[in-house]
């Protein structure tokens, strides 16, 4: 389901971000963590993982991943297309995320609740407009008219069916 009616951007029956959503080969759009041992490995040996710059693989990675290997992963952004998935991390610093060269973000619906109505919120989704990157809101329902989502620059919605974490296993 999209918050545009007339978007092509289709998105996965089960949750973006889940184990069996792994195979890059799938037509929809792919969510792959790259956390813990993973993004290690991604990081030391990335010409093995050539098969996830695929044009609907993104590699989601968090903002401790961001603050730990930044410079590392900024220099694979020309080769593979990166989400953030937990942008209210306590101590974000929205210039680390604004510098680098995410193609879209995740948000939960207990984030886009919580912040939603702050003058601020749209000033900070409008530089990922500007960048032409997606931001997903992954909800139970949509609660506004579909013209707030657009306003909010929010590109697509994904119902949560489960709980409020973004991996499911």
């Amino acid at each position: 389901m999209r918050c545009e009616q007339g978007s092509h951007t289709l998105l996965n029956e089960c949750n973006i971000i889940t184990l069996q959503n792994h195979l890059p080969t799938m037509p929809e759009l792919i969510i792959i963590p790259l956390q813990g041992n993973m993004l290690t490995q991604f990081l030391q040996e990335t010409d093995n993982y050539s098969f996830l710059q695929s044009d609907n693989v993104r590699l989601a990675i968090n903002y401790d991943a961001l603050q730990q290997a930044g410079p590392e992963l900024q220099s694979r952004a020309s080769d593979f297309r990166f989400w953030l998935y937990d942008v209210a991390s306590p101590g974000t610093r929205w210039q680390n995320i604004e510098n680098f060269p995410l193609s879209g973000i995740v948000l939960t619906d207990e984030f886009f609740s919580e912040n939603y109505l702050k003058f601020s919120f749209p000033f900070m989704l409008s530089s990922f407009r500007e960048r032409e990157a997606e931001v997903i809101l992954r909800s139970s329902r949509l609660v506004l008219p579909e013209e707030s989502y657009t306003r909010l620059h929010i590109s697509g919605w994904q119902e949560q069916r489960t709980s409020s974490n973004l991996f499911e296993v």
